[in-house]
This record gives C-alpha cells, sequence and structure tokens, in this order.
C-alpha cells in the first residue's frame, strides 16, 4: 500500500522565523500581494519560485527570478524543476526555507464485521401495577440557569494593572527584612508590615513602567514594532518627513530599507524601488529610448495620475536623482 506524505516548510527571515505547512497543488513564492508564500524583501523577485505538491513529491522551480533560488548551496537553473527531499535547504535572497517530509501510512482497510446471530425472543413480561407505572413516568429536567451576561461581572476600579500588584515586589526587598511582609506571596490586610508594602507599591507603579519601555527599547527601533506615533522620530535619521498621503504599510516598509536605498541613492533601482513603495506598483525608468535628450531619462507609472499625488513622485525623483540629470513623468492613459 503506498504511503502519503505530509511536507512543512520552515522559513527563516529578518522578520523571525515561521513553519508553513505546504498542501496539495501549486504555491508560489514571491514578494507580490496575493502570492501562496509572501516573503517581503527587494532580494526577491514579484513571483520568484514555485512549488508544486503531490501525495508523493514535492518538486521546486525558479520562475527566472533576478536574484536567482538556491538549493544545498547550488543555484538552480530557471524554468527546470527538481525534487526537494527531506532536510533540503533553499535559500531565496535573506531567507532560508528547510523543507520537512514526513510519512503517513494510510489505514488498513477493516474487514466487513461478521451479522450477529438473531437473539431469542423474550418472553413478555407481567403488566406492572398501578404504583409502578405512576413511578415510570419521566420526570422533565429542570429550566436552564439564566446566561451570565458580559455586564453581570463589571471589572474591580482596584485592582491594578497587568504587570504591577497592590503590594510592593521588588523595592521593599531593599529594606532590612523587618520590614518584610511575613506571608511574601500573599500579604494580608492584618500584616504589621502591609502598610510599608502597598505604600511602595505606589512607587513601583510609576517607576517598572518606565524601567520596562527602557529594557524593551529595542522593539522602538525597529520599524516592524516601533509604536506608530514613534516612526516620525526614526525618519529623522534620515532627514525625510512623511507625506500624509503615506500609511502606516507604507512608512514600516520605507524605514526597512531606508539604509539600503540611502546606500544606492541617485541609482535606478533605489529610484524605482522608492516609488514602487509610495505607488504600489513597480515603474519602469527607460534611459535609452531614441530621440532622448542627453541625461534625459523617462518615469513610466503604471497608474492613472489623478490615483496619485504628482507633485509628491516629482518631489521624491527630485530628492533621489542625480543632480545633472532630467526627467519625463509618464502616468498611465
Amino acid at each position: 500500500m503506498p504511503e502519503n506524505f505530509i511536507f512543512q516548510l520552515n522559513i527563516v527571515g529578518p522578520n523571525g522565523e515561521e513553519t508553513r505547512l505546504l498542501t496539495r497543488g501549486t504555491a508560489v513564492i514571491g514578494r507580490q500581494p496575493g502570492v501562496d508564500i509572501l516573503l517581503e524583501h527587494p532580494l526577491v523577485s514579484r513571483r520568484h519560485a514555485q512549488i508544486v505538491v503531490t501525495d508523493e513529491t514535492c518538486e521546486l522551480t525558479d520562475l527566472g527570478s533576478s536574484n536567482g533560488t538556491r538549493l544545498n548551496g547550488r543555484a538552480l537553473p530557471a524554468n527546470s524543476p527538481v525534487f526537494l527531499n527531506h532536510n533540503d535547504v533553499v535559500e531565496t535572497g535573506p531567507f532560508k526555507m528547510v523543507l520537512g517530509v514526513t510519512a503517513v501510512q494510510p489505514e488498513p482497510e477493516s474487514a466487513p464485521e461478521p451479522e450477529p446471530a438473531p437473539e431469542p425472543v423474550p418472553e413478555p413480561e407481567p403488566a406492572p401495577a398501578a404504583e409502578e407505572v405512576a413511578s415510570m413516568v419521566p420526570v422533565p429536567p429542570p429550566p436552564p440557569p439564566p446566561p451570565v451576561m458580559p455586564h453581570a461581572s463589571p471589572v474591580d476600579p482596584a485592582s491594578p494593572p497587568p504587570g504591577l500588584a497592590m503590594h510592593s515586589t521588588r523595592l521593599i526587598y531593599y529594606l532590612p527584612s523587618i520590614y518584610h511582609p511575613q506571608n511574601v506571596t500573599d500579604p494580608k490586610p492584618n500584616d504589621p508590615n502591609s502598610l510599608m508594602s502597598r505604600f511602595l507599591a505606589l512607587f513601583e507603579s510609576i517607576l517598572m513602567p518606565i524601567e520596562w519601555n527602557i529594557d524593551n527599547f529595542d522593539l522602538y527601533l525597529d520599524p516592524q514594532t516601533s509604536p506608530v506615533g514613534f516612526l516620525p522620530w526614526l525618519c529623522n535619521w534620515f532627514e525625510v518627513v512623511f507625506d500624509d498621503t503615506w500609511n502606516e504599510r507604507q512608512r514600516r516598509q520605507f524605514l526597512s530599507e531606508a539604509a539600503e536605498l540611502y546606500g544606492r541613492r541617485g541609482t535606478q533601482w533605489a529610484m524605482q524601488r522608492l516609488l514602487e513603495i509610495y505607488t504600489g506598483h513597480q515603474p519602469h525608468i527607460d534611459d535609452k529610448a531614441e530621440k532622448l535628450d542627453p541625461f534625459t531619462f523617462i518615469v513610466n507609472v503604471p497608474v492613472r495620475e489623478k490615483e496619485l499625488n504628482r507633485t509628491l513622485i516629482e518631489h521624491i525623483i527630485d530628492s533621489n536623482k542625480p543632480a545633472h540629470t532630467t526627467y519625463k513623468l509618464r502616468f498611465k492613459q
């Protein structure tokens, strides 16, 4: 009897690690929204590769990506499918994907059970007495209790916020042991040191949240985890002020790639990628068209002009193009 297999893909990338279950069919890998396995990074093509899964095989094909796909350290030729095995490592840009294969043996079909032999016909029982008939009448069950509404148990306004307590959990242990509560885990109101414990809890409610922010300040510096109100401060590092038309996703994406964009500022790739983040579509920059003036290039944006802010697009181009060049901006008709 043939075995079926379960295929899992363990993906490790810049934003962490995740495991994806590969179901039967075709799964496309790329950075274009709408693909089956989304890997958002400029080194990943919009439709980078695909994986075809059957009950028994898993097949990988590079779809002619710009930066290529590597299998166990070896570059794959474009549009040439290869079979994947257990623990094979697929590398795409900064992402590393490890395939896990688990064999599942289908359960054998059970033989039909023999028909049971006919049971003997029981003899008729004598009719019950009147008292027995009355006791055999079923008693209806009691009605169910009324449901508990969410507002039936109001929140206690005196309860402390998450992470804090009504009694000191740290500062009191800087004092001599005579001030420590008799029951460390649950100080009682009649504890002679309960007043000191509750008094120090007032200071902990102010100081401990500040320390939590300091201990986890690295989350503020990551564009993917930073609070929305903190993003403009991160943007100041690059002397950029966000326009009101930039949404939160565009701002986080720009800050994630800002270092690389500024490192390649003035190149065709940097300008094209920056316009792609803002418009959501990949523009085309042409500097080799016929009858084109020297040091002139054409920016073709595949979106209608009324859907975008032309002034902002021109500002993006002027801020990132070489100073000695000029350009022509064209939108979709």
